[in-house]
């Protein structure tokens, strides 16, 4: 799943490139990146906060448990295309933090 996760966001990346302006630079992609990712978790917010029923009726009106898996879904995606913009490779850097995070819980839970 992951090599075809990464396969799907190689190609999207390409797609977002070559439909941008001639002049977007790097920094330009950092930055809409970074944006969209803000915009992602702000839906993901509004589809959390109506899922727990502490959003507007008018808000909640025609959502589902997919709209909410949805949003997840965007978060992950935006932010994998962000850190492929800014060349971090987040395979390496998720297995790197969830070793970080055991052995830090593994300390906490056995008392050291």
């Amino acid at each position: 799943m992951q090599n075809e996760f990464q396969a799907f966001i190689d190609e999207q990346d390409e797609l977002l490139n070559s439909i941008k302006p001639v002049d977007f630079t790097q920094r330009d992609r950092v930055f809409a990146r970074t944006i969209k990712l803000g915009e992602e978790y702000g839906e993901l917010c509004d589809e959390v906060l109506g899922s727990t029923g502490d959003q507007r009726k008018d808000k909640l009106e025609g959502k589902s448990r997919e709209d909410l898996e949805g949003e997840f879904a965007d978060v992950v995606i935006v932010a994998y295309l962000l850190a492929k913009s800014m060349d971090v490779d987040m395979q390496k850097a998720l297995e790197d933090k969830v070793a970080k995070i055991r052995a830090k819980h593994n300390k906490i839970l056995k008392g050291e």
